[in-house]
Order: C-alpha cells, then sequence, then structure tokens
C-alpha cells in the first residue's frame, strides 16, 4: 500500500522542506509491517514561514505515529492511527518537525493492540489510552534526534511487544486482502467471500476486526490509490482525461469517480491535482 505520510499519500507543503524516507523491517516484524519511515519537515525561511494543510489520503493500513519537535527528545505526540474511510488533514505549523511512524500490513496491526481494528477506524488515539506501559514506551523512544535512530528505537519498541503467541495472518483476510489490491480495487465482493469458501456475513466480521473497514470500503480505498498513482503519471500542467481514467480503473462513469474521490479526499479529482498533482 502506499505511505501514509510519503509522497504517494500527500506532498510535503510548497513552503516547506520535506525530506521522506522509507526503512525495511527486521525479520522478525516483517509479517506485520510493511515499513518504518520518517518524515522531516523544516517550515521555509520565506514569507510568513507557515505550511499549508497536509491532506493525508485513505490506504488501509494502521500507523503508529510520533511527532518530534526541536525542542525536545520525547515525542511530542505518539498516536495511533487508525483505518482511514476518508483524508486526514494537519493543521500548519510553525515549528520543524519531525515525524518518525510505523505503517503495518492491512489486518496485522492488531497484534500489537488490544482492541478490533474498528474501534480506531478513523481515529487518532494517543498511545496511553492503548499502552499501559505507555509512559515507559515514550521513555524509550526518546532517541537521539537523528530521525533514523529514533526509527530504531520504535523497532526495538514493537520487537519488545511482540509476543511468541502472536498471529502471523488469518488466511481467509490475508488471501480476500491479496486479491483485492492484486485488481487495484475493482473486483466483485459479492463473489469474493464465496471463492474464499467462507460466508459474506463471516468475511466482514474478520476485515472489521482485523483491517478495520468492510471488503468494500478497503476495495474502494485501494481503487482511489490507483486514481492517484496514475494521475501522477501525467505530467504537470497536461490534462487528464477522467472519464477514460474512470474506466479503466473500474468506475462506472466519470461521475462515479469524482463522487467516490470527493467523498474520501474532500475535494474532486481536479481541485485535488491543482494543489498536490501540478
Amino acid at each position: 500500500m502506499p505511505p501514509r505520510f510519503g509522497p504517494s499519500r500527500g506532498e510535503p507543503p510548497a513552503t516547506a522542506a520535506s525530506s521522506y524516507r522509507e526503512y525495511a523491517a527486521p525479520d522478525t516484524l516483517r509479517p506485520y509491517i510493511e515499513c518504518f519511515w520518517t518524515r522531516e519537515v523544516t517550515p521555509s525561511a520565506t514569507g510568513v514561514g507557515v505550511a499549508p494543510p497536509h491532506r493525508v489520503l485513505p490506504d488501509g493500513c494502521i500507523d503508529v505515529v510520533l511527532a518530534f519537535s526541536e525542542h525536545g527528545d520525547e515525542p511530542e505526540s505518539a498516536m495511533i492511527v487508525g483505518t482511514m474511510t476518508r483524508a486526514l488533514v494537519l493543521e500548519p505549523t510553525r515549528d520543524p518537525s519531525c515525524f518518525v511512524g510505523v505503517r503495518f500490513r492491512p489486518a496485522r496491526a492488531t497484534a500489537f493492540l488490544s482492541l478490533p481494528a474498528s474501534e480506531l477506524t478513523d481515529l487518532r488515539v494517543s498511545i496511553g489510552d492503548l499502552w499501559p506501559d505507555a509512559e515507559a514506551v515514550r521513555e524509550a523512544l526518546a532517541a537521539s534526534p537523528e530521525a533514523l535512530a529514533r526509527a530504531q528505537a520504535l523497532e526495538r519498541v514493537l520487537t519488545a511487544r511482540l509476543t511468541p503467541t502472536a498471529p502471523a495472518g488469518a488466511h481467509d483476510v490475508d488471501e480476500a486482502v491479496r486479491r483485492i489490491v492484486e485488481a487495484g480495487g475493482s473486483l466483485g465482493i459479492t463473489r469474493l467471500a464465496p471463492a474464499l469458501g467462507v460466508t459474506r456475513q463471516h468475511l466482514a466480521r474478520r476485515f472489521a476486526q482485523l483491517v478495520g473497514v468492510s471488503p468494500k470500503t478497503f476495495a474502494r480505498v485501494v481503487r482511489l490509490g490507483r486514481v492517484v498513482e496514475r494521475a501522477r503519471l501525467v505530467p504537470a500542467g497536461a490534462p487528464i482525461n477522467w472519464s477514460a481514467l474512470a474506466l479503466e480503473i473500474g468506475y462506472y462513469d466519470q461521475s462515479h469517480l469524482v463522487d467516490e474521490f470527493r467523498e474520501m479526499t474532500g475535494l474532486t479529482p481536479t481541485a485535488w491535482r491543482s494543489v498536490h498533482g501540478g
């Protein structure tokens, strides 16, 4: 899946210097984690130096996100960001900032949580509300000010939280996720459950528990990602044939694409591209 705080989820503001990097998870965590990532942002010295709002698009994943300022070693905030069904708009900041996070694979974050993924959907929850040892975790995350060292500290925290009995996955949900992603979100959901040998109700319950959204919603998010990915391949200033793109990716027509895009991002495709796509 595309990175939630990386270039494919929402670009760094034009008035800021931004550096986004991804780091592979170690072997013990790789079944659960797609990657660790860091994003360092420094507002521009020109003008007022305030970045515009940063729009983060849904990606079907759960993240742990740490926000650091230049004024302290421990994270200013440590949040678990649930699976999103609509865009998250981050407010501007005047302070230099460093975000460090981990992006879990779809359906795998619950190995580190104490509640179903559906209880976090479209929410940002402090780790203090979910992890009884949150204060010790925050102290463990007080690494050097280097972004990589902070990501390595988060890696150690998650490795310590992984129990020997943690499930490595659920075959029915994992296979459904794989098929939806492979199809780019354009998959007949009514036929998916029977193809896996389970009922639609069973698959819906398992998706709510492990992914945080229904199979249909997950497919819509994946399809949105394909639209964004394809739109970004078009050179800045060149027109996009949204009608042809809609049919190619699996929407009924352009109106269907526009309605779903607006519902999940808060913008029409044209308005989004004027801000983010050139």
